[in-house]
């Protein structure tokens, strides 16, 4: 993606930090690329040499090679032009000197994943002994059938083996894809003499690019020109003050950050050859789990104790029942009946197998593989796994404005060139005689009258500029690089007939003698130009934030009509005239006008010297300014932000904006977009800062939006909200961003805007920096943690089930009515089939409809026990009816009458009670994709395929299983009333699971922060009415039940505040109208407490 014209850059122009506008693309240049072709691909200089300069820092090797110009020849590149597209793609370049990409860890291969399944103690445990019952078989009891039960247990391992493998290998090749998406960006490299983005991958030694602040250095390079460029190094020495880079501190190391300015590096070792890639080869963490993974693995060992207790138990009281019916009939001991031993091990194993919930921490990996996957699709890369799950429990979202709730595409609205025209009668000063002025003066013709302004104004734009537009044949739109509300004016300027910023950079290249970069604790930047006029020789141009700017504005141009001479002429001094109080103030309230408007406000401004003021403090530059234009720029509203924003608002999240503009437009964005509703509360940083942690506390449950605030605000708010529980999510995009995403519980980066600083301290990157891509980041959290509930409610029902009949079984009939080898199938079905099934349902829209998860709620919840121990209930009644109901079983399927069973008519029984305990375990897990009681639970069944696949997976094999398993499987084929009956007992779990759901039975409330908040906002010894805070007033409810509550809790209140002499009561009573019901219960009680203290 190439610019279709000249882009600009800085050249230093004598020692000091003087810069010069020089042009890419423009015409020849001192230094044109003459290299030849033989040199540029036969390079004199090798990687060890590069590597060792960068390592060194060596100095007098770079001066031996003819200084950084040398060293550009030798590597076939120029300083201006770069490397030709040919070079820079030509293989030998790469197999010289290296790819800028890490070499890979080898990727496990199915047969590592197969040797790890393996590992598994209960299933070699289970293999050894089913090895065993195979030689016993073969060589004591009768060979012929002998051998199956041993090699029927070795097949169903296999197959347990082989399905865990083979989804493990699924999974690393799904996180390997996801980790080469995570690692990829683009760079802005000058080839051709050309800008064009590249991959960070496609970079190559000898390319020459650009860095901007808050970029992370892509690879080694050495420093080529820039303005003011200040690097943090302490990623790699370990030294935590910034590094000025100048042509004597030219070495630029990767991994590291871009603190301030901007410069040009010619890039000389990239990927394992860089001092990052060589230390990266060193630094290999291992992967942790997640929080949610700890506690499922805690989860599962809890349970796994329970199953073993119950296999040891059944092991015990068979070879007790064993012993005692040896000793009491007088029978001999035979080699044969080792093989009876073996099978009361086999069967406690089994339970053990059956027991361990191995699945739990498998759904969760399914889980968030699944949703990472999908995930990408909603624009959300997820850079820790956590993240997914925190973003479940989110109760705050702290969010930008720019580029996250709007379009991030700056457009000048509305403009006021000069002085607006003033009356002696104060009323005139109305905003729609405001409003009607400035419309008279946004037309463009004017300016086409009076050229000397529209030069200067013209010079003020392009100039004073980083940033340029990037134009693209198949899109309408040109790309903004740089700054978006520079971009902004450099659209509107081009607009003009006859002007274009890039000539006019070109006419001023050689006039620049200075360039101050954009500060933003001063807001505003600055360039010095060599300028001849009658009387001054140096001309410097400001542009920065309105307020800021016209305060320091003494003088005006001149545009009015009375003052066209003088306007037409702008190198005399009458072009200017002293700007009085009256003037000033109109123009404030037009910056007000155009800030209730939503308007971003920027002012240009300039000011005149004789002699060179370089050396003269930045604050004494600024002083007595003459004042050009105010600008009105906006960046329109996302359309399907409001949406989002009122999804998340319902779904129990405070959603803030934090933004860098003025109070009025910060609140008219709030509005637009449903974050600023009545009562909340808007501020500004400087307030924001002064207010005590305890003031703090008082108005937070309220406070929506934060204006004019530092990231030192945006830190210290993320911070206060998780002291007092809250879970937060913040966005961010600014190397100054980094210290609140870090602190946050999930940090969002935007994917376009952000700066890789922000990006690497980030958990998610937003790829599109879109507000609706967080809602969506909420819905695909809670999913992640209701398809675990979904699972864990699943698995607990057929452990509960399984272990129980298995016991049972074995101590009253001495063996257990679920084969081994059934069990193992069980197994499968319900550990990977099972979380494979349930750890996929996509989301739906009801899951904002609900409060977030407590940071320390427990997985299982009330309603969850309801469901597993009723379902457990039910499944129980009928196995052990069909187990022990042997009479009436042999009525209803006409079986032969017979005093005791034989061993045919038991294994019907036992195929039974297997074919109905499966169905059961199938039709159950259709209940189980309900948490709550709802009642249709086949709602949305038909958009996940892979349950479908799942179910009809299982539901064939056992079908396969029991007809044609045999003595292989221990079952017998079943005919057509024998299955009606498993089927309809199995059905009839869903009929019993709508019973179960119309319980009435309530979960507890989650623990949140906010409760806590409003607690001590209620009881606080802070007089709310002097905070410097911006209430929205919209009449209060005062009726109904939160009407008495309120009151009622007021009484209380108000009581304990007389003992303690605060007379806040006015005050408080208004914020406890504004409390929801729950909030107000948690206050009652709490004032009752302290009423009894």
């Amino acid at each position: 993606m190439s610019s279709s014209s000249s882009n600009n850059r800085y050249e230093r122009i004598n020692s000091s930090n003087v810069v010069d506008i020089d042009n890419y693309s423009g015409g020849s240049s001192s230094g044109s690329n003459n290299t030849s072709n033989n040199n540029r691909n036969n390079t004199d200089l090798s990687k060890e040499q590069l590597i060792n300069i960068i390592s060194n820092e060596d100095l007098q090797a770079i001066e031996r090679l003819g200084g950084i110009h040398g060293v550009a020849e030798k590597l076939g590149s120029h300083f201006d032009r770069g490397l030709s597209e040919r070079d820079a793609k030509c293989e030998m370049r790469k197999e010289k000197f290296g790819e800028n990409r890490m070499s890979e860890i080898a990727p496990k291969s199915f047969l590592f994943f197969l040797w790890q399944s393996v590992q598994d103690k209960t299933l070699i445990i289970l293999m050894i002994s089913a090895i065993v019952s195979i030689v016993l078989g073969l060589t004591v009891e009768d060979r012929k059938t002998g051998w199956i039960d041993g090699t029927a247990i070795l097949v169903a391992v296999a197959i347990v083996v082989l399905v865990t493998a083979g989804n493990d290998y699924q999974k690393e090749l799904k996180f390997r894809k996801l980790n080469s998406i995570r690692n990829e960006r683009n760079l802005t490299v000058i080839r051709d003499g050309h800008q064009s983005s590249i991959s960070i991958y496609d970079l190559v030694v000898g390319d020459v690019t650009r860095l901007e602040t808050g970029e992370k250095i892509p690879a080694d390079g050495l420093y080529l020109n820039g303005v003011d460029l200040q690097v943090d190094e302490s990623s790699m020495t370990g030294e935590s003050d910034s590094k000025h880079k100048s042509p004597n501190e030219p070495f630029l190391l990767s991994g590291c950050q871009v603190l301030q300015g901007n410069c040009t590096m010619l890039v000389v070792a990239v990927g394992e050859s860089s001092q990052w890639g060589q230390l990266k080869l060193i630094l290999q963490s291992p992967d942790t789990d997640t929080p949610l993974t700890k506690k499922l693995e805690t989860l599962s060992e809890t349970i796994g104790k329970f199953g073993v207790i119950a296999a040891l138990l059944t092991l015990l009281v068979l070879i007790i029942k064993f012993i005692v019916s040896q000793v009491t009939g007088h029978i001999p001991w035979q080699w044969s009946q080792l093989g009876t031993l073996v099978g009361f091990l086999v069967v406690s194993i089994s339970i053990i197998v059956v027991a361990v919930p191995e699945g739990l921490p498998l759904a969760v990996t399914i889980s968030l593989a699944y949703s990472m996957m999908k995930m990408m699709k909603d624009q959300n890369l997820v850079r820790h796994l956590e993240a997914c799950e925190t973003m479940g429990g989110a109760t705050n979202i702290c969010s930008d404005k720019t580029g996250t709730l709007t379009m991030n595409r700056m457009t000048l609205i509305r403009k006021c060139i000069g002085l607006l025209k003033t009356s002696n009668n104060e009323s005139d000063h109305s905003l729609q005689q405001l409003q009607q002025q400035q419309q008279q003066q946004q037309q463009d013709l004017m300016l086409l009258h009076k050229p000397h302004l529209l030069e200067l104004i013209s010079e003020s734009i392009s100039v004073n500029s980083s940033a340029y537009l990037e134009k693209h044949q198949d899109q309408p739109l040109s790309s903004h690089i740089g700054s978006k509300t520079e971009c902004a004016l450099l659209e509107w300027l081009d607009s003009i007939p006859g002007q274009s910023y890039e000539a006019c950079r070109q006419r001023n290249k050689s006039k620049v003698v200075r360039i101050y970069p954009f500060n933003s604790e001063k807001k505003l930047s600055m360039v010095l130009l060599a300028h001849q006029s009658a009387q001054n020789n140096f001309r410097i141009l400001v542009k920065g934030a309105a307020e800021i700017i016209l305060d320091r504005c003494q003088n005006s141009i001149i545009t009015s009509d009375d003052d066209n001479n003088n306007a037409d002429n702008m190198d005399d001094d009458n072009s200017q005239r002293a700007m009085s109080k009256e003037e000033k103030l109109l123009l404030q309230k037009q910056i007000e006008v155009f800030a209730s408007e939503g308007l971003r406000t920027l002012v240009i401004a300039y000011k005149e010297f004789r002699n060179n003021p370089e050396d003269q403090n930045e604050d004494d530059l600024l002083e007595q300014l003459t004042f050009i234009a105010l600008f009105g720029i906006k960046d329109p509203l996302r359309p399907e932000v409001p949406r989002a924003v009122k999804r998340c608002q319902q779904a129990g999240i405070t959603v803030r904006m934090l933004t860098g503009d003025n109070i009025l437009t910060a609140k008219n964005i709030a509005r637009e977009c449903l974050i600023l509703k009545s009562g909340g509360v808007a501020m500004e940083g400087p307030h924001f800062r002064q207010l005590t942690d305890q003031q703090l506390d008082s108005i937070l449950p309220h406070l929506q939006v934060l204006a004019r605030c530092s990231p030192q605000d945006k830190f210290r708010l993320v911070k206060r909200l998780r002291d007092t529980g809250e879970v937060v999510a913040v966005t961010g995009d600014g190397v100054n961003d980094a210290p609140q995403l870090k602190e946050a519980d999930v940090g969002f980066a935007m994917g376009i805007t952000g700066t890789e600083v922000a990006k690497e301290a980030s958990d998610i990157i937003l790829l599109d920096d879109n507000f609706n891509s967080i809602s969506r980041a909420v819905l695909w959290g809670r999913n992640v943690y209701d398809s675990i509930r979904k699972f864990i409610q699943f698995q607990l029902t057929v452990n509960i089930v399984a272990v129980a009949i298995a016991l049972v079984g074995a101590i009253t009939d001495g063996e257990s009515p679920l084969r081994p080898v059934q069990l193992l199938w069980v197994n499968l079905i319900m550990d990977t089939l099972g979380a494979l099934a349930l750890a996929t349902e996509p989301p739906t829209e009801k899951l904002y409809l609900r409060r977030p998860y407590g940071r320390y709620d427990s997985l299982i919840t009330y309603r969850m026990w309801r469901n597993i121990i009723g379902q457990a209930i039910y499944q129980l009644a009928f196995m052990f009816a069909i187990l022990y109901g042997s009479k009436t079983l042999h009525q209803l399927f006409d079986l032969p009458p017979t005093s005791q069973w034989s061993p045919d008519d038991k294994t019907v029984y036992h195929t039974i009670i297997f074919n109905t305990f499966v169905f059961c375990q199938l039709f159950n897990e259709i209940n189980s994709r309900v948490l709550d009681n709802q009642l249709n639970v086949f709602q949305g069944i038909l958009r996940n395929y892979i349950f479908l696949g799942v179910m009809l997976f299982n539901v064939v094999v056992q079908t396969l299983l029991v007809e044609f398993g045999g003595d292989f499987f221990g079952t017998r084929h079943l005919d057509y009333k024998q299955w009606f009956f498993c089927l309809i007992i199995g059905f009839g779990t869903l009929i019993w699971g709508l019973c179960l759901r119309l319980l009435p039975i309530k979960d507890k409330d989650p623990t949140l922060g906010v409760a806590q908040m409003n607690l001590k906002m209620a009881l606080s010894n802070v007089d709310l009415e002097k905070l410097p805070i911006d209430v929205e007033s919209t009449p209060l409810l005062q009726r109904g039940s939160k009407w008495k509550t309120a009151q009622n809790v007021f009484t209380e209140i108000s009581v304990i505040s007389a003992f303690r002499n605060q007379p806040r009561l006015k005050r408080t009573k208004s914020l406890l109208l504004s409390q929801s019901p729950e909030n107000l219960k948690h206050l009652k009680n709490k004032s009752s407490s302290t009423a009894k203290q």
